[in-house]
């Protein structure tokens, strides 16, 4: 585990950006999960400055998005944020970009087909994540029960189709970004405080690669 602090939050996320980057000039044919949270707009947004600079190259990627909203009338796709964020700059082919079913009659089988497609793929190379001011990771919530795999969640009256804590420890590396003085508790809880089950992110701890990266305001009980 890994803890890097940078002096504010856009510095912090370009790091990450940067981190991410640095995985696929190393391996072009990168297998990717990202997170669809909007805390990490300026880290997607650093990397499609880099993608415009011709710095990075996507024509070989494989990126899954690690969560969509189940489809109801009037509320937006998470993956119309990702497009926005970033993968629209990035003119990826269709087949490049795998996200789960977010409508099924038999969400068991639509969830395990988004395991195997990772599985398929040789497993996640690289996730960049965030985590919840709650504890939360992806949409896994505290005080639940936490589901290994890809599973539907109830997230604050929102259905959600995320990935497992299992899916996410059995990627290569993670790269995770808080920020903000508002995360300053939930970090200190996740880097610095027990492992369990009513904090999500604290599994975190146990990845061999994880690298949390943060601002000063998040990092600042750190000690």
């Amino acid at each position: 585990m890994s803890v890097l602090v940078f002096s504010d939050a856009q510095t912090a996320a370009a790091a990450a950006a940067t981190l991410l980057g640095g995985q696929l000039i190393e391996k072009p044919s990168l297998v990717m999960g990202l997170d669809c949270a909007a805390a990490l707009t300026p880290a997607y947004h650093s990397l499609s400055a880099m993608t415009a600079n011709g710095l990075l190259s996507w024509g070989k990627v494989t990126v899954y998005q690690l969560s969509e909203r189940v489809r109801e009338e009037g509320k937006p796709a998470l993956r119309d944020f990702l497009d926005d964020a970033m993968l629209r700059e990035l003119s990826l082919r269709p087949e490049q970009v795998v996200a789960p079913d977010n409508a099924s009659d038999d969400w068991a089988s639509s969830c395990h087909g988004f395991e195997e497609a990772i599985l398929q793929a040789g497993g996640l190379d690289v996730a960049l994540l965030t985590v919840g001011t709650d504890g939360s990771l992806l949409f896994n919530a505290p005080d639940g029960e936490i589901a290994p795999t890809t599973h539907v969640e109830l997230y604050h009256g929102d259905k959600i189709v995320t990935a497992g804590l299992s899916t996410l420890m059995s990627a290569k590396k993670l790269i995770v970004l808080m920020t903000g003085q508002g995360m300053a508790e939930t970090a200190q809880s996740v880097i610095r405080g027990a492992v369990n089950s009513s904090l999500p992110a604290s599994m975190l701890q146990l990845h061999a690669a994880v690298t949390f990266l943060l601002d000063e305001e998040a990092a600042s009980l750190l000690g």
